[in-house]
């Protein structure tokens, strides 16, 4: 069965790039975070009593639990200063990109425009467009040891057409 949202959405050259790396001890591997790096043991103590209690086996509620989107909305106040209602302004997702995805969906409309900058996450581009979305690319420049973004092609990319802008750090996924 062939899904024609699906046509558009090339595979990840990554995949090629982590076979030819094969099972190499020497070589760490972060396209997935496949590490030998284990959690701190703190972290694993309370996952292991969070998997314990019931209300943490559920799929509801389907935006987070309260309490947890009241401690995001609290964070978000003291770091940026304006107030989130926990209520209808905060949901908790299984991770940035379903987050990322689901704002897609809720802010774009088919052949709406996402400027995302260059170097990217392939993921973000390939979510870019199941969502429907075109995304336009604005580069990143070396300047010495460092990246900038080219202000003037990100003010030429803009159009009517433009809903979203991602800005991601291109030394994604390990921030270094």
């Amino acid at each position: 069965m062939s899904v024609q949202r699906l046509a558009g959405i090339p595979g990840f050259a990554i995949d090629a790039v982590a076979a030819a790396a094969g099972n190499d001890p020497e070589i760490l591997r972060l396209e997935n975070l496949d590490t030998d790096l284990s959690p701190p043991s703190t972290v694993e103590a309370v996952t292991r009593a969070a998997i314990g209690r019931d209300e943490n086996n559920s799929y509801l509620p389907f935006t987070g639990s309260l309490a947890l989107r009241a401690a995001v909305a609290q964070h978000l106040s003291q770091q940026t200063g304006h107030s989130y209602d926990p209520e209808s302004e905060v949901v908790i997702t299984c991770g940035g990109t379903e987050g990322i995805f689901d704002a897609l969906l809720a802010t774009t409309d088919p052949g709406d425009e996402v400027i995302v900058t260059d170097p990217t996450y392939a993921g973000m581009i390939n979510r870019v467009r199941l969502a429907g979305a075109v995304p336009k690319f604005v580069p990143f420049r070396r300047q010495g040891h460092e990246w900038r973004l080219d202000l003037q092609a990100l003010q030429a990319a803009v159009s009517p057409r433009t809903r979203v802008l991602f800005i991601m750090n291109p030394s994604m996924p390990s921030g270094a």
